[in-house]
């Protein structure tokens, strides 16, 4: 009988992260900044098109802390906001100054010209925060081409993170959106921020979980039930 029950839990379990396409099960809640204390390196991450994430990526989260040291574009951020550099001598302004020069693509601009936009818009994004703390995308009319096919394909663009296995929030890093937004929150000191929650770690849902999940399938009740287990209202 065990050996039973135990097939039908791998069967499940099996046909869930099938079936669980990440476009159907992103979804975004307000979190305290300071929650997240994690992040994951992109080569450490996984399927993105998958929301439930198996495996030992978690254990290979840093702290925090340590962000700087690893990604060029939070650290220019505290370059220019923290410590005052100009945004020209920044480090992410002068690898992607230097990449857009050697003809090479990087995302978001195409020339020195939008890439200078790009780091002015900053300031925009810095009073807003002092001005009004975060606001979502939607209240900010998210204006990005092909906006709605981004939006079924990688969530709402808010700060991208990953639920683990106890429930830490991690930091995605780069390509999963707000890394920016997120360096100025921290630095503003702004107390509460929206994340969209790009996938979680199997671990954090039992079978019961699964069964319910897979009868109603509904993201709602998926957003309920993580925010419970997160402690989160």
């Amino acid at each position: 009988m065990l050996n039973y029950f135990t097939i039908i839990l791998k069967k499940i379990s099996n046909f869930f992260s099938i079936r669980m396409l990440s476009k159907h099960f992103f979804f975004s809640i307000k979190i305290d900044t300071n929650e997240i204390k994690y992040f994951l390196e992109l080569k450490n991450t996984l399927n993105r098109q998958n929301f439930l994430w198996k495996g030992d990526w978690d254990e290979k989260k840093i702290e925090i802390e340590k962000y700087r040291k690893f990604n060029i574009n939070y650290k220019s951020v505290f370059q220019i906001y923290k410590e005052g550099i100009n945004y020209k001598k920044s480090d992410e302004y002068l690898y992607k100054s230097k990449q857009i020069k050697n003809g090479k693509k990087i995302s978001r601009v195409k020339n020195i010209h939008e890439l200078n936009n790009y780091f002015l818009s900053l300031d925009r994004l810095e009073n807003s925060l002092k001005k009004n703390g975060y606001l979502s995308q939607s209240n900010l009319n998210d204006k990005r081409k092909n906006h709605e096919i981004l939006k079924e394909k990688y969530g709402d663009d808010e700060i991208g993170v990953i639920i683990g296995r106890n429930g830490e929030i991690i930091k995605l890093e780069d390509k999963y959106g707000g890394t920016h937004r997120f360096a100025l929150c921290k630095i503003l000191k702004i107390k509460k921020i929206i994340v969209n929650i790009k996938a979680i770690h199997g671990a954090l849902l039992d079978s019961e979980d699964l069964k319910i999940i897979l009868i109603k399938k509904d993201k709602k009740y998926l957003k309920s039930l993580i925010k419970r287990k997160l402690n989160i209202k």
